[in-house]
């Protein structure tokens, strides 16, 4: 029992060692990328640095110079319409009212002339309704002798 008891104790020895081997190889990678990575974090900080001194120096260079007085920009001149679409639509509009003023108003003469003659024998029924409502005697009709 004491030399299985060896065997496996050797084995986890091994094992052991091995994942610690593993463990150590890993741990310089890992070591070695973070000192890349603080390689290429100082150069980008040192450019950095030296793109702010650029900008720096181009503000008091533009803050030196005078500046030009900040104006609207001119408007673009723009040509005038044609006038004879107004013009032309203008004269569609009076004539189109002309035609119907025309189409209306024969009808309203040939009313009112209608209404004309009409007028007076109206007026006449009216005054001898007048009349029989005073007390007057009924006209005689022509008709009925």
């Amino acid at each position: 029992m004491k030399k299985w008891l060896f065997g496996v104790s050797l084995v986890l020895l091994l094992l052991l060692a091995f994942v610690g081997y593993r463990g150590y190889v890993t741990l310089g990678r890992l070591g070695a990328r973070v000192a890349a990575l603080e390689t290429r974090l100082s150069a980008q900080e040192e450019a950095l640095k030296s793109l702010g001194e650029r900008v720096g120096a181009l503000e008091r260079e533009v803050f030196q110079k005078p500046a030009e007085p900040l104006t609207l920009p001119q408007a673009p001149e723009v040509p005038a319409p044609p006038a004879w679409p107004y013009v032309l639509g203008a004269l569609v509009v009076v004539l189109l009212l002309y035609l119907l003023l025309r189409l209306v108003l024969p009808a309203r003469r040939a009313s009112s002339k209608a209404e004309g003659e009409s007028a007076p024998a109206s007026s006449e029924v009216l005054e001898e309704k007048r009349m029989e409502e005073e007390g007057a005697p009924p006209k005689p009709e022509e008709g009925k002798s």
